[in-house]
């Protein structure tokens, strides 16, 4: 399994460029909003050509999320900030 499939969250993100408004999560085990940047697509998606990472954030505003056991927001990045992929 995928580590997004073992630990679920609310809102899933993996693209940057999503404007993320007005939503509302309570009560999981993980997160409530999880962005997961990877250097490239994969699985249906895949594509060598696409850099999330290198993306800027389209917009995160009036977003909610209270009774988790882990994070209300996560943002995950595995590579450097200054050159991705």
């Amino acid at each position: 399994m995928l580590q997004s499939d073992i630990t679920a969250a609310s809102f899933w993100v993996t693209n940057p460029l999503n404007y993320v408004r007005r939503n509302r999560a309570a009560g999981g085990d993980f997160y409530g909003f999880w962005y997961e940047l990877k250097e490239h697509p994969d699985g249906p998606s895949a594509n060598s050509d696409v850099c999330p990472q290198g993306f800027a954030l389209g917009a995160f505003e009036d977003n909610k999320a209270h009774s988790f056991l882990n994070f209300g927001l996560r943002i995950f990045v595995s590579t450097a900030r200054e050159r991705p992929c």
